[in-house]
């Protein structure tokens, strides 16, 4: 007998059930804590009165996600710190340490995002535009230099840890094939050519950067995918279980008989890996809506980490060999112990280590790129002696880098690097003040905002809601001090020369030499940011124009020699404002600034048409400009300055001081 099936009928109410994407899925959590500026009034964007020298479309959002994954990769981070975790806690430290650390620094990327949004430049301009007017010449040096020094050590952190993973690789296959004597030297050989050749691809296939970028986040996500499933499938001894990967806590390898100090130490790891989120600003110059495009790809990015992140340490957990075996060889990092003995294979573990060590090509370009850009940016203020070479951009050139910048960039790492043939305590202490910088350099931003009880803020593109903004904002104050305070620990006691963590004493000299540098040469070049008052008064003029029922569509007509004139394009006030939401001021046209009418309806002025940019010069227009409106419904007449009013505000950045 021949059954007959038919499908169940579909309710309708399932039918109209919409299955997110996966970037919807981010974007969803992303809208728990911020507002749209769209559905609440107009928005207000702070725009800077600097030259366009990059490309500013080379970088999409997709892109700078993908860039700020790569620097906040797990798969690197945490496997070449896991010496950190496995001393203070083991699992327990490693999983749930992480995953505070996500959360908290996810708050941290929420905070500094709508800042961004506000200010879409390198934080060093955010602090001049956020501190009380005697205090923002100081407040933007110090966030800077912070800034800058951070990105230089972060950099070489990232590779050098990469060159460290490389000579484990070599070391696999035979143990004796570089002395205890000459590990180190070999290892800066190996950092050295890492440097070179990351700095090379951003000196010369910088146009593919967008396309390197977006293969770096389907690169550690397929190589999280086959460490997790080929530990799982070779390894060789029993399974730990789901309770000692996430709650087994052992310190006895630290030294410290308190464990809360241990787990607090073992954010160390957490936080190497996390830090790079304040590393994305300062692509500012290269992101089209940068206002937008780089806090939800810092929140973003951030929350991909630290996803990823966790499903990746979890079945390395359940492999995980006894801790006293993982540190017999001081020449090989603990991961790769953890590989060799879990699978007994060379060839797999040779493998894994191979997945890993990609990531570095990723890291390391990004590193590089990210350094550059705040050596350019800070620049341009005049903060570093021979800024106009930090600053040139060749302008043949097909992709648009600062190529000094990188070389500097690349330079500072050979430099530390050489410090570690001498002292390896001090070229870790200069590691560590990497996190330090960067998040002092994070800080100084965010208590400027609350001094401002967050007002300045009002009708930021993308902002915290009102009632969570102060919560998520002195909630990334703390986390960010406490990771401060963390890092200056040690890892191990009792403390030796060899085992002194010598971070915060190298973080004090930065400080020093910091304010020296200011009282030598800061304080007589460094310049604050110039904002565009043209982008301003435009903005007036519309405001108010359609508060007085101005026609807003622009007729541009070029006159000729018979004085008549004839059309050329139309602006439309609302859609190109829009669209000039740029950081930096285009060209102007070289035609005569007589050549040209505006026209909307009965209005009438000479102006000046700038070729790319709806920037209009309000500073050709003095008190005989007059608007005629006579063939318009309100019959009237009315000054530039009228039109003004009380809105042509003095500008706090309008003198720059002189070298």
């Amino acid at each position: 007998m021949v059954q007959d099936y038919r499908p169940l009928p579909v309710p309708e109410s399932l039918r109209d059930i919409n299955i997110p994407k996966p970037d919807e899925i981010f974007d969803n959590l992303y809208t728990i804590f911020h507002d749209d500026a769209e559905t609440e009034g107009p928005q207000e964007v702070e725009h800077f009165n600097y030259h366009q020298d990059l490309d500013k479309s080379l970088l999409s959002r997709g892109s700078v996600m993908g860039l700020g994954f790569g620097l906040m990769s797990p798969v690197l981070g945490m496997c070449t710190s896991m010496a950190i975790g496995l001393m203070n806690g083991g699992p327990a430290t490693i999983m749930w340490g992480f995953l505070i650390s996500g959360i908290m620094v996810w708050f941290c990327s929420l905070s500094l995002g709508e800042i961004v949004s506000k200010f879409p430049m390198e934080l060093h301009v955010s602090s001049a535009m956020l501190a009380p007017k005697k205090l923002k010449l100081i407040c933007s040096w110090y966030t800077g230099w912070l800034t800058l020094i951070g990105n230089w050590t972060m950099s070489t952190s990232i590779t050098f840890a990469g060159a460290q993973l490389t000579i484990s690789l070599i070391l696999m296959a035979n143990n004796d094939l570089i002395s205890e004597t000459n590990l180190i030297f070999f290892t800066v050989i190996v950092f050295y050519l890492v440097v070179t050749i990351v700095g090379i691809v951003n000196l010369k296939l910088a146009r593919f950067i967008e396309i390197i970028n977006k293969v770096c986040v389907y690169w550690i996500i397929y190589a999280i995918l086959f460490i997790d499933i080929l530990l799982l499938f070779f390894h060789s001894g029993k399974y730990r279980s789901l309770k000692f990967a996430l709650f087994h806590f052992d310190n006895s390898l630290s030294g410290y008989a308190n464990c809360f100090v241990s787990f607090i130490i073992g954010f160390q790891q957490s936080n190497f890996t996390l830090q790079g989120f304040s590393m994305l600003p300062a692509l500012a110059d290269e992101v089209k809506e940068a206002e937008r495009d780089i806090p939800r790809a810092m929140s973003a990015s951030v929350l991909i980490s630290t996803v990823s992140g966790f499903i990746f340490l979890l079945p390395i957990m359940l492999i995980l060999p006894d801790n006293t075996n993982l540190f017999a060889d001081h020449k090989i990092l603990p991961i790769v112990s953890i590989f060799t003995q879990s699978t007994h294979s060379t060839f797999v573990s040779f493998f894994l280590v191979l997945m890993i060590l990609g990531n570095l090509f990723f890291s390391g370009i990004g590193s590089i790129t990210t350094s550059s850009r705040v050596v350019y940016s800070f620049s341009r203020d005049h903060a570093i002696p021979k800024h106009e070479f930090w600053t040139y951009v060749d302008p043949q050139s097909v992709s648009k880098v600062p190529k000094y910048s990188v070389l500097l960039s690349m330079a500072v790492s050979y430099l530390l690097g050489i410090l570690a043939l001498f002292s390896t305590a001090a070229f870790n202490a200069f590691i560590g003040a990497a996190v330090l910088c960067l998040c002092s350099a994070t800080v100084l931003p965010l208590v400027l905002v609350l001094f401002t009880r967050r007002r300045i803020l009002r009708n930021a593109p993308i902002k915290i809601h009102y009632k969570l903004g102060w919560i998520v904002n002195i909630t990334s104050i703390v986390w960010l001090l406490l990771s401060m305070g963390s890092v200056c620990l040690p890892s191990q006691v009792p403390v030796t020369v060899r085992t002194m963590n010598y971070a915060l004493i190298v973080y004090v000299a930065c400080l020093i030499a910091i304010t020296i540098l200011y009282f030598r040469w800061g304080k007589y070049h460094f310049t604050l940011p110039l904002v565009d008052e043209d982008y301003k008064n435009l903005t007036s003029i519309m405001e108010s124009a359609t508060s007085s029922n101005f026609p807003t569509n622009f007729a541009f007509s070029k006159k000729n020699d018979d004085q008549t004139s004839t059309p050329e394009t139309v602006f439309d006030a609302d859609v190109e404002l829009e669209m000039g939401m740029s950081s930096s001021r285009n060209s102007i046209s070289k035609e005569p600034l007589d050549s040209y009418d505006v026209t909307t309806g009965g209005l009438s002025m000479p102006t000046l048409i700038r070729s790319t940019s709806p920037h209009v010069d309000t500073n050709i227009f003095d008190s005989t400009d007059e608007f005629d409106l006579g063939t318009s419904p309100r019959s009237a007449t009315m000054s530039t300055k009228e039109i003004l009013g009380d809105q042509q505000r003095d500008n706090p950045f309008d003198e720059r001081q002189q070298s």
